[in-house]
């Protein structure tokens, strides 16, 4: 007899990962909507999260919903790319003042001025931080992170933390880099960073073709990854985010029918929401959520019903709670992760029948 656990996602999530759209300025080698890091692939459409279905979900979706964090990452594109990211915000924390928030860029994109203001709105959530992505110096930085220009990036890390904004830089290994992880450290702590993490690549032998010239990016796994976060920064000292962090757990701890689940993102009580406004239940079944070449979920016995999905999962067409509380959340993706029918579930997070 099966021991596995019904999962009940109407009744758990407290935990948002929003990807707002699928505009980039960047062209980054491992990039699942880049042709081998250069032009955009021409099926995925073009668009920015639609604001009227943002106000629905902010106001009236999760009215009364604790939710421990607001995360806009870049499976599609930079949040830094939607032209209302700041109106956005600014109506989330109105509606959300419990809510921390996390954004992930590469931050080689708009004015100062735009950062400074950003650093200010960010300020009223009860915590926050913008993650930087620098892979390097001046002559190393783009090699991966194409179509980014490093000096600019450290002037908006800059101009962020002026107007009160916490940054902190995230740079990822590679064999053309590995030798200025200490540079790039000291950048982040004399901008004025809260902190600065050192990640491996998820992919090696990366092969970028472009109209200038093909060459190879290789990944480097012969260092330590790390995360270090600098106290007293900004006049404001960090030990109200390690605070904030054991606040939450404890609330999480408490919360009626604690999650403990094979699957990690319901555990964490965490859904992805696509550019397209599809609701997911991570980020990494997200990137399946349009149809891209050489893009194979391995879905097998429920591959129609994950395609049904595409449309049956969209915010346009129903609130989030009825979305949550519907069949295919009820039904069909419990039968997916207890018999392991997905690829991603498999390869990434170690689910097995």
């Amino acid at each position: 007899m099966s021991t596995f656990e019904w999962m009940d996602w109407a009744r758990v999530v407290n935990n948002l990962q929003v990807d707002i759209t699928s505009f980039c300025n960047a062209r980054c080698g491992a990039c699942v909507r880049n042709v081998d890091g250069d032009m955009v692939k021409p099926e995925i459409p073009m668009e920015h999260f639609d604001m009227e279905v943002w106000n629905r979900l902010v106001i009236d979706d999760t009215r009364g919903w604790f939710i421990i964090e607001l995360t806009l990452n870049g499976n599609w594109g930079d949040p830094m790319m939607h032209p209302n990211l700041v109106e956005m915000l600014q109506t989330y924390c109105r509606y959300h003042p419990e809510t921390a928030l996390y954004i992930h860029t590469n931050g080689s994109m708009r004015t100062k001025k735009f950062w400074n203001k950003l650093g200010q709105v960010c300020r009223m959530f009860s915590n926050h931080a913008v993650v930087f992505a620098v892979d390097g110096l001046e002559d190393t930085h783009s090699i991966y992170r194409r179509k980014t220009d490093f000096n600019k990036i450290i002037e908006n890390i800059n101009a962020f933390v002026s107007g009160g904004g916490r940054a902190k830089v995230v740079m990822t290994c590679f064999e053309h880099n590995k030798h200025q992880v200490k540079d790039v450290e000291k950048i982040a702590f004399d901008s004025g960073c809260i902190g600065f993490n050192l990640r491996h690549t998820h992919g090696d032998n990366l092969e970028i073709k472009t109209v200038d010239g093909d060459y190879k990016i290789h990944g480097h796994y012969d260092i330590d990854e790390y995360d270090v976060l600098w106290e007293d920064r900004n006049d404001k000292p960090l030990s109200d985010l390690r605070d904030y962090h054991d606040y939450t757990d404890v609330i999480d701890d408490k919360l009626e029918n604690k999650v403990d689940h094979k699957c990690p993102w319901y555990t964490d009580r965490k859904i992805q929401i696509d550019p397209w406004a599809t609701v997911w239940p991570c980020c990494h079944t997200s990137l399946y959520g349009i149809d891209v070449v050489n893009h194979d979920l391995d879905l097998m016995v429920n591959e129609d019903s994950f395609m049904r999905a595409r449309n049956d999962n969209s915010l346009k067409n129903q609130s989030l709670p009825d979305l949550l509380a519907g069949g295919w959340w009820r039904s069909d993706l419990n039968d997916a992760i207890e018999h392991a029918e997905w690829k991603q579930c498999r390869d990434i997070c170690g689910i097995c029948k």
